[in-house]
Parts: C-alpha cells; structure tokens; sequence
C-alpha cells in the first residue's frame, strides 16, 4: 500500500510540516511485504489512510523496527519547533 501522492510541491511540502507536528497522533507499525519476503513499516493518519511507508524493504524485523523508530524520532524532532532544513532560505 503506497501513501498518499500530492500535486506539486508546496502540497507535500505542507502536509510533511503536518506530519511533524502530529506525530504523536499517527499510527505505525512493521509488517510483511505484500510478497511476504521481507518487511516494512507505514505511518497512519487517525483515519487509517497512509502518510508515509518505509522507502525499501527490509530482511529483518528487527531492523526495519529501528529504522520506523529512527523515522518516528525525527519527525518528532523537527515537529517539536526545530527548524525543517529546506535549503530554500526559509
């Protein structure tokens, strides 16, 4: 199940900047491919509907464990009013 898409940038770049800030409000959690040969976590609205999925399958669960982990923390961090790093002078 892919997550969501957007239509320009400024769309994805202002849903990301919501993800951040409500990330203690998402749900996630580490599953089976749809293959069944490896894993992978995604990151769900309230709703049910998907905001973000891990970029690659991953061999262990384990390690897909701490990688959805690693994801969770950042997005916390930069939710937290720490500044996002765009690059574009903001």
């Amino acid at each position: 199940m892919a997550a969501r898409t957007y239509r320009d940038y400024g769309e994805c770049r202002t849903a990301f900047e919501r993800t951040c800030a409500d990330v203690g409000k998402l749900a996630g959690a580490v599953h089976h491919t749809s293959e069944g040969s490896g894993w992978v976590w995604r990151l769900r609205d309230p709703v049910g509907g998907v905001v973000a999925v891990s970029s690659r399958a991953y061999e262990r669960h384990s390690t897909c464990q701490a990688a959805y982990e690693r994801f969770r923390a950042l997005l916390a961090e930069l939710g937290a009013g720490r500044v996002i790093p765009w690059g574009d002078g903001e």
